[in-house]
């Protein structure tokens, strides 16, 4: 496997962690269109929350590890993106 492709085998990664980010960004883009530009502790928790239990998901998890190629066991899943 090439060296610059090894990201593609960790399932959370692929699956979890970067709907996560995607979520995230969509809530801070929520408070700052009600004005609030400075994430506390109060705007914080229920902000990631919201992101976490909308990308970490069964599905989620399971697409990470089909897409990573673990489960069921392909190579060629990842072959091919790399």
């Amino acid at each position: 496997m090439p060296s610059h492709a090894s990201h593609l085998l960790q399932p959370l990664d692929v699956g979890c962690f970067s709907p996560l980010k995607d979520a995230y960004g969509r809530q801070v883009e929520d408070l700052i269109r009600n004005h609030i530009y400075h994430v506390t502790k109060l705007e914080f928790l229920p902000a990631f929350k919201a992101a976490y239990q909308n990308s970490i998901t069964e599905s989620n998890i399971r697409a990470g590890f089909q897409g990573a190629g673990l489960v069921p066991f392909d190579p060629d899943a990842v072959l091919s993106k790399a």
